[in-house]
Parts: structure tokens; sequence; C-alpha cells
């Protein structure tokens, strides 16, 4: 059952694509961040430019806010579907609650020919407010947000603010604007009460989106060059990037694909430019080559890889976590590479510009994967800590005598030169080599050079691993169940556990950031515990299966394959049935 709590709203505003919607969403969330709120928010869309079905959530409170949440406050419907849509219970998208009775639905009283269920209507002139001040028909979206916030109680003012910045140098019509939001403003506060919400309002906060957070995060880690060619939905950080390329310092370059993208970031590298790739899991597949080159040569790389629903094409506009198979083997052969999956958006920045440092320091690939729903839903953060010092790892002196590339140390990690350094010359090549960087296999091979080169490489991991931090856990102390989490899964994940906990139920999780290598401590926190489950968005259990046969455990596998994310009372539900807590509700 979900509990509407008084520090809290949800709004929802649903129509069709091109009606405005998401346009509308991120105005909430701009003006809850400004208000000194916590929000975050869940963006449902389809793969069309007009018609279909979409709708936009936004959560807000007081304190932090983990996911999308459940149950829904207001309801702005921008069309008949919509109303009907988000009121009919019987109705399930993909996990969404519908509007209960003690919600309210905002929508134009045009509407006339809906089902009435038990919540509360509040039919506005929506239109007709908005043709006194424009022929644009989505400005009664504007009107209905008027509405929102005054069933808010947020101050107007600020959400005034906040249109007027979003129309930036077209003064004229952000007036009109503000002038429409406040006629539906008064017109919702003449005909009908306000949610009786009651906030605590804060210091001003940012919102930022995912693939905004890793953005700034290469950014702060020292990128120079993001080369990239577009695909949802690892083009938000495309987009960031190239819209303040010149602000950053940043080459930004759209090649003709993935191939030309990924070889380029690699020639970058080699030259000393500290440069990053991104994609989805279609256009991934077509860089795997390329990363063999980046193991073989010792090259850093860092690539951006925001899942999607496979295969092919799949689902565009959905989240899935569905790539890490292909990300573990990605490319030919065994060499090092190392895995990041940020659960959240503060993650996603600090990973990020960690992951810049990691693949200079061993010279080898990163990734840092994340999803959809991580990389296109927007966030609040109160700021981001950037004392952050940039580590260039192990580099050749200038002139170093019988200069070795690929000198086998302890570490596994060699002294690199970067081309126009004086000396130093060497050889750099996709094939087997000796320490000097010559090819070992024209003529005749030699097994011995082939044996010290791959142990050196490997041995990368082995440095990584002493230097690895702690896995991060979530109410462990005492759990007798515990859930294996990664990625975008740890909002929903860590509200589920505050929920089995209210209940009295002892159960925690372990949070698990880095994908590859494991951290040998995942085994000792997998130690003694009732049951041991795992939450995926996939469906078969990608980072479970691989964490059972590191460890020889067997956690129970809860997953969501649908395209949308998990919501903490289904989840919490879930988890309680497959504990023996709660017997299992068929549903039809």
């Amino acid at each position: 059952m979900t509990i509407m709590r008084q520090n809290e709203v949800i709004i929802r505003v649903a129509g069709a694509a091109g009606d405005g919607v998401q346009s509308a969403g991120e105005i909430l969330v701009r003006t809850f961040a400004r208000s000194g709120l916590y929000a975050t928010s869940y963006n449902y869309y389809q793969d069309i430019i007009r018609g279909g079905e979409s709708w936009y959530q936004v959560r807000a409170s007081d304190v932090k806010v983990k996911n999308q949440g459940d149950g829904l406050d207001i309801l702005i419907a921008l069309n008949q579907d919509g109303v009907e849509r988000h009121t009919n219970p019987d109705i399930n998208e993909g996990g969404a609650s519908p509007l209960g009775k003690d919600g309210i639905a905002i929508f134009d009283n045009s509407i006339k020919n809906y089902t009435k269920r038990d919540t509360n209507y509040c039919p506005m002139p929506l239109a007709d407010i908005a043709a006194k001040y424009s022929k644009n028909t989505l400005l009664k979206n504007t009107v209905g947000l008027g509405a929102a916030i005054a069933a808010t109680g947020i101050d107007f003012n600020i959400f005034a603010d906040v249109i007027r910045d979003q129309f930036g140098k077209k003064g004229e019509i952000a007036e009109l604007n503000v002038k429409a939001a406040k006629e539906g403003y008064d017109y919702y506060l003449a005909n009908f009460k306000p949610l009786g919400k009651k906030f605590k309002f804060g210091k001003k906060k940012y919102m930022i989106s995912g693939g905004m957070a890793v953005a700034l995060g290469a950014v702060a880690g020292g990128l120079k060059m993001y080369v990239a060619y577009p695909m949802t939905p690892a083009s938000s950080a495309l987009h960031f990037l190239a819209q303040h390329a010149k602000k950053y310092g940043v080459f930004v370059k759209i090649p003709e694909d993935e191939i030309s993208a990924i070889n380029t970031v690699i020639g970058a590298n080699y030259a000393g430019v500290r440069a990053m790739t991104g994609s989805s899991g279609g256009g991934f597949a077509l860089m795997t080559e390329a990363v063999g080159l980046s193991g073989m040569t010792e090259v850093p790389l860092v690539i951006y890889e925001a899942q999607r629903p496979g295969p092919s094409t799949g689902l565009p506009t959905k989240t899935e976590q569905g790539d890490l198979n292909q990300v573990l083997g990605a490319s030919q052969g065994d060499f090092p590479r190392i895995v990041f999956a940020p659960g959240d958006i503060e993650e996603a920045f600090y990973l990020t510009r960690e992951a810049m440092n990691i693949a200079e320091k061993y010279q080898t690939p990163v990734f840092v994967m994340s999803d959809l729903y991580l990389a296109e839903h927007y966030d609040t953060i109160d700021s981001f800590d950037l004392n952050f010092n940039i580590d260039h790892g192990l580099r050749a002196k200038d002139n170093e005598q019988d200069y070795k590339r690929y000198l086998i140390t302890e570490t596994g990690i060699s002294p690199r030169a970067i081309p126009g350094q004086p000396g130093n010359m060497h050889n750099e090549d996709s094939d087997e080599h000796n320490e000097y960087g010559d090819v070992v296999s024209d003529a005749v091979t030699n097994p011995q050079d082939r044996i010290k080169m791959m142990q050196k490489r490997m041995r990368k991991l082995d440095t990584y691993i002493e230097e690895m931090k702690p896995t991060p856990t979530y109410r462990i102390q005492d759990a007798e169940y515990v859930i294996i989490q990664w990625g975008s899964t740890k909002g929903a994940v860590e509200e589920a556990i505050d929920i089995l906990r209210a209940k009295g139920i002892k159960i925690g999780a372990i949070e698990v950031k880095n994908v590859f290598p494991l951290n040998p401590d995942i085994g000792t926190l997998l130690k003694n515990r009732k049951k041991i489950l795992a939450v995926e968005n996939n469906y078969s259990g990608q980072l479970s299966k691989y964490i059972a046969a590191q460890f020889l455990v067997k956690p129970e596998l809860i997953t969501k394959y649908d395209g949308e994310a998990f919501y903490p009372n289904a989840l919490a539900e879930e988890i309680e049935v497959r504990i023996g807590k709660k017997k299992e509700v068929i549903r039809e």
C-alpha cells in the first residue's frame, strides 16, 4: 500500500508526443529545486515525434528522494487519454500508480466523456485562458502548471522566474506565459482545495541529469576531447558537452560512425590528450575490436556505455541493464579492463571523474555503465565536491636510456612515453610484442615473450584490486537477508529496504559500483545470511551469475525487463514473498 507523505508530492504530466510533456515536467523539477526541495523525475515516452502516449513524473520532498516513487498526488492531463489512463487502477504503466482518492486531476474542461472514478477532478478552462495570451495551444500546459503550483503551495514567484529563464531572451513571450500561469494559479485557488502539503524549504538545489553528470565528471577529470556518434541514451552527455564545449575547453566531434569515434579517441589518448567516447549497446557493438586495441597497446581509454533494451534496436526509449555481458566480453582475448556502474546522479559524476584517472594510471580501457533511466532523468543535488587531483600515471622521463615501453614490473604498469617526448623512441603495435614494443610473431613466435607480456598486463588487475575502496552497503550491519544491487536500481532497492525495515524485517544491500573486477570483500559481506537476493533490470541476471561464479553463492533473482524501472513498493512486496514473509498475490 502506498503511503502519501505530507512532506512529499508526486506530479505527473500526461499527454502525447509533441504536447510538451517533457518540457512541462522539467519546469516543475527546476521550480522545486529553486524552492529548496529535493526532486527527481521519470520520463515515459515512445519512439515517435507526434502522437502516442507520453508522461513525465516528478517527485519532490524536503528530504532526499531516491527514485520516481509510488503513488500520485497531482495529474495534469493534456488530453482525454491522459485522464482515463492515469485514473484507471486496472492500467499498469510499467508499475506506475494511478491517481487515488486523495489525488487531484487537472485537465481542460472541454474533456467531458471520461469515466469518473474515486478521485478529485478539477476541470479548468486551460485552453480558454491560454487563448487570451497566445495562439500557441501548448500555452495551456503553462496554465495547468500554474494550477499545480497552487495545489502544492509553492511560491508562484519562483515558478514565474523559472518560466522567464526557460524563454531566455524572448522576454515578451515569457511574460505572456507568466500571466497565463498566474491566471491558472488563481483559478485553481478560487475553485479547488490545495493538497495541504507541508514542506520545510531549504537552500536552493541544482538540477542535473545523469548524462550531464557523466559529462561534468569527465570535464572535472581533465577531459579535453569527446568523440561520439549520437545514440540514445548516451546522447545526453554528447549534447551537453557540445553545448558547453567552449566553456569547458573540450573539443567535441561527431564522426561518421562508432568505429571512427573509438579509434579517434584511442589516437588522442596515445598522443597524451585525455579523450573519451560513448554509445549505447548497438553502437558499442561496433567498437569492440578497438577495445582490444586499447588493451594490447596499453593506451588509456574511457567509454561511457549507456544501456537500453536489446537485442538489435530493441526499445530505443526504454531502460534496461542488459549490456553487462557485452562489456565484460568486448573484444577477443584476455586483457584487463575496469568497469564502473554508478547508482545515482552523484556517483555518475564522481565515478566518471575517477575513470579518467584510472584509465591513465592503469593504461587500460575503463567503462562507465549507465542506462536510460539514470542517463535521462533529472535529479537535484546540493553541490559536487570539486577537490580532485589529476593523475597522469607513470610517465617515462625524457631521454631514458634503453627505454622499454612495456617494461615488466611488479604492478603490471609500465612507464608511458608521449609522442614528441625527447628520446624514448619505441613501437606500439596491435600485435603481441616484447618490452620494447617489437612484434614477437613476424618470423618466429617467442612463447616466453607472450607469457611474460600477458602476465604483465593482467597484473594490473591485481594492483587495482589492492587499491579498491570497500564495497558500499546499505543497512547491512544486522541484516539477515541481503540484496545484491548494481547501477540505477540503487534508489528503488534502498527505499524498498526502508519499507521492509519499518516492518521489522532485517534486510540490507550490497551496492556493486565496481562491476569488474569485483571487490573480494563481497564474499565476506555475503556470508551468514538467511537468503541472498539479486535485483536486476534484465532478463537473465547478468551480474548475479558473475557473482555466483566468483563467490560460489546462489542469489535468488528478482528481475524486470519490460523497459521500465523498478518501483519501491512493488519491489518490497516481491522481496517479502521471496523471503517467505508474505504470500504471493496472484494478479489476473
